[in-house]
């Protein structure tokens, strides 16, 4: 499959696919909010994409960062980073995936401070939900399992431990 744009010179594919996180996203908080499910159902379908794109532009800017650039983005159900060279070090591995925790965080503590000071009752709840969806993706991103960022932190943290 072909990319369908390049973000930071890292070509990325969109999957169709891709449009289920965003639905995902909006069902939950059409589900779980009181006032206004429709529009703010509508919001966090949108903007859960926000999340997707602070926490891969983290990994991109951080693989360039350590010497073992990213190749590619195959945005799916979730975002993929590509690498074809798989041969670095684990310092290396660390600071690639590392990269989009700390966007993530980041993002979110941006996000926080922001609605701590804005006082418009419906700017407050997008904010509150950007915050949480960032929040979300940095602490699913952290467990120590295979496929996400953290799996591949403590993996190449116990490779630097032997």
């Amino acid at each position: 499959m072909h990319a369908n744009f390049s973000l930071l010179g890292v070509p990325v594919t969109i999957r169709p696919t891709s449009l289920g996180a965003g639905l995902l996203s909006a069902l939950v908080v059409a589900l779980v909010t009181r006032e206004r499910r429709v529009a703010l159902g509508i919001a966090a379908g949108g903007l859960w994409y926000t999340a997707d794109f602070a926490h891969v532009v983290g990994h991109i800017v951080s693989s360039k960062a350590v010497g073992a650039p990213m190749d590619a983005v195959d945005f799916g159900l979730y975002p993929m980073s590509v690498y074809v060279n798989h041969d670095v070090s684990p310092q290396q591995h660390i600071g690639r995936a590392g990269g989009g925790v700390a966007a993530s965080l980041l993002a979110t503590l941006v996000l926080m401070m922001v609605r701590s000071r804005v006082t418009n009752s419906l700017a407050r709840q997008l904010l509150a939900i950007a915050a949480t969806q960032h929040g979300l993706l940095f602490v699913l991103s952290m467990l120590p399992v295979q496929l996400v960022d953290g799996g591949v932190i403590y993996a190449n943290l116990r490779k630097l431990r032997r």
